[in-house]
């Protein structure tokens, strides 16, 4: 009977385990991330004695700043899910190649980002600022600031890689030791002291630049220690191609939403410097819990991509509604606080009264909104960490471009509801982001998503007399199978053929098999279909076996290109008896096939010994079947010889 009972000790164990490695990766990640917005905050507090121009001609320049510098946050997402990916599957001696791919996708176009961001900088400032004084200052802290984007490409792949394999706490220890280097710089070379003058507000990109730089040194330094082969090791092949593939997505969403925000800015700069100020101030006093939300996103996208790397797509989806929750409770105070108490926390920042007076109900909306937008941020970071980044990518990019700033400048210019108009438009988009990001997030596309580690795909063997092909329907299997019968004069067996009788009969498991092993008996084959039943069969004893990954909508026209355009022709392919039409019950099967994944690997690796090569689109089956045909006579089995003369 007590046996049956719950352990009470056992509640507060399961809420560890559950919550445990979200604290152990978040915490080192909170720090990292608020020593930087505590850097933020100080610079702003400085500038703010300086007064409202120097405010929001930085707010400006800044804008334009981190709109360059997010072409390069895609390097970061991709090492980061490649890294943890690879962590998971036990291959860490592979971070050095996916460091030297990163490199050398990321360097060369921060060198002309910098140099484009030192030329025109300024004149973007002009743009969007109609105050002279404003941009003046704006677009000469922007053009101080240019050297640092490269400095920036250096960092942050090996920043990605210490969130990535599960040691943020290294990326901290560094911010810990630059950032007070930053506050000392920046209050030198803005205010100036003793024999150095002030600088104004392009002293603190300045001081900006000096840090970056020395805590690049110190960031390479460390990776030369702690990432075997770093700087030594040459990229694999397709390795950039991997990371941008991976992140382009995110560097298009958060370089577009940098100049959604520049947009934001020109819209607000239309109501006045005071107005421009106020969103600056805004948006430092919600840097803490914006970036408490990012640490708990990265450290989020970590949990899920180690879990997809070992086949648990389940434990992934897990991570991500765990870590929203964590995030929504540790911010929400947060954001009551400053919808409770505005006025003290603007006046550390605003010292004009008419200014600090306007910003109190702005204030207290983006307060009650805080929690939202933390939800949102950690949904995003889930998403790039299961290497779905287009979801991640696409939902903010939607909602900015086609709500956001449409109804900003309707409602805040055109309606005259000025910032307060600007603001709740900006927290209803939110809301709906994270109502849409949650449902995605609830369904299953984004579990089919495969990151590539750095193993090499399946070599052709030299003995290659029997291959097997799966895939989905539409998928090209018949047409490669034909091709490679063909070509190397084996035997093609069709499984339709063996599976259905007349007008599509299912035939019964043991008449399968029993016609299955009779058509294998011969030397060589090439057998193509993707039947559970049959793979136990052929599979083990297949030298090759291909999955040939065709995304979902080319598979549907091919299918109904087959079915409809094709319907009369013969096929060797099609069984006896049967008639094709395409209606929505066969689309319906061939969109839910499932994707390929890490448990699919795993599942298809076991029952053929590690055979398995996976084909992702037409070109690869192109150089595939060109691998397989093109090698020299004596490589292969008698039987093909015999079969090509």
């Amino acid at each position: 009977m007590d046996a049956a009972l719950p352990d009470a000790r056992s509640a507060p164990q399961t809420a560890i385990r559950r919550i445990g490695p979200i604290l152990t990766l978040g915490a080192p990640l909170i720090g990292f991330y608020l020593i930087q917005t505590a850097v933020s905050v100080a610079t702003v507090a400085m500038l703010g004695r300086l007064g409202n121009a120097a405010i929001a001609g930085v707010g400006a320049g800044g804008a334009i700043y981190t709109a360059i510098c997010a072409l390069l946050w895609g390097v970061d997402t991709g090492v980061q899910a490649i890294v943890a990916r690879t962590v998971g599957a036990g291959r860490a001696d592979r971070v050095a190649s996916v460091l030297s791919a990163a490199y050398a996708g990321a360097i060369p176009p921060a060198l002309a980002a910098g140099a484009a961001t030192w030329t025109f900088g300024p004149r973007l400032v002009a743009l969007i600022l109609p105050d002279h004084a404003a941009a003046a200052i704006g677009g000469a802290w922007i053009a101080i600031a240019a050297p640092s984007i490269v400095l920036l490409a250096v960092t942050l792949p090996i920043n990605a890689v210490w969130m990535g394999s599960g040691r943020p706490a290294i990326a901290m220890a560094v911010t810990a030791l630059s950032a007070p280097l930053q506050i000392a710089l920046t209050l030198l070379f803005v205010l100036g002291a003793g024999p150095i003058p002030s600088l104004g507000a392009p002293g603190a990109a300045l001081a900006m630049d000096a840090t970056m730089l020395a805590a690049a040194v110190v960031q390479v330094a460390l990776a030369l220690r702690l990432v075997p082969g770093f700087l030594r090791v040459r990229p694999r092949d397709g390795a950039v191609a991997e990371i941008v593939a991976i992140g382009w997505p995110i560097s298009a969403q958060q370089s577009l939403l940098q100049v959604a925000l520049m947009g934001v800015f020109a819209i607000v700069a239309q109501l006045g410097a005071a107005s421009a100020a106020i969103i600056n101030v805004l948006l430092t006093l919600t840097s803490v819990p914006t970036q408490t939300g990012t640490a708990l996103g990265v450290a989020a996208a970590t949990l899920a991509g180690q879990a997809l790397g070992r086949g648990e797509s389940h434990e992934a989806r897990a991570w991500g509604w765990r870590t929203t929750l964590v995030a929504v409770a540790v911010t929400a105070p947060m954001g009551l606080a400053l919808a409770l108490a505005p006025q003290t926390l603007l006046g550390l920042f605003l010292h004009d009264p008419a200014t600090l007076s306007m910003a109190i109900l702005p204030a207290r909306i983006v307060g009650a909104g805080i929690a939202l937008n933390t939800a949102a941020i950690v949904m995003g970071f889930v998403f790039r960490g299961a290497g779905a980044t287009k979801v991640a990518a696409a939902v903010p990019f939607v909602s900015l471009w086609l709500l956001q700033l449409p109804l900003m400048a309707w409602i805040g210019l055109g309606l005259h509801q000025g910032l307060i108009g600007v603001i709740a438009v900006q927290t209803a988009v939110v809301t709906g982001d994270v109502l849409v990001l949650a449902a995605i997030w609830a369904g299953a596309s984004w579990t089919g998503v495969w990151i590539e580690t750095a193993d090499a795909p399946a070599p052709i063997p030299t003995a290659l007399r029997r291959i097997a092909i799966l895939g989905g329907g539409g998928a090209g299997k018949s047409t490669l199978a034909r091709r490679l019968g063909e070509a190397l004069g084996l035997p093609v067996i069709h499984l339709d053929r063996l599976v259905f009788g007349p007008g599509w009969t299912r035939r019964g498991p043991d008449a399968l098999r029993a016609d299955l092993v009779r058509a294998l008996e011969t030397d060589g084959w090439v057998v193509e279909g993707t039947y559970a039943e049959a793979s136990e069969i052929t599979l083990p004893a297949a030298d090759l076996v291909l999955w040939l990954d065709q995304p979902a909508w080319r598979r549907l026209f091919r299918a109904w290109r087959k079915t409809v355009v094709h319907r009369d022709r013969p096929r060797a392919d099609r069984p006896d008896g049967c008639e094709e039409g395409f209606g929505w019950r066969y689309a319906w099967t061939v969109l839910s096939f499932g994707a390929w994944s890490p448990r699919l690997a795993a599942q298809l690796d076991a029952m053929a010994g590690g055979r398995v090569r996976r084909v992702r689109g037409d070109a690869a089956a192109r150089r595939v079947f060109a691998e397989i045909t093109s090698r020299p006579a004596r490589d292969r089995s008698p039987v093909l010889r015999d079969g090509l003369n």
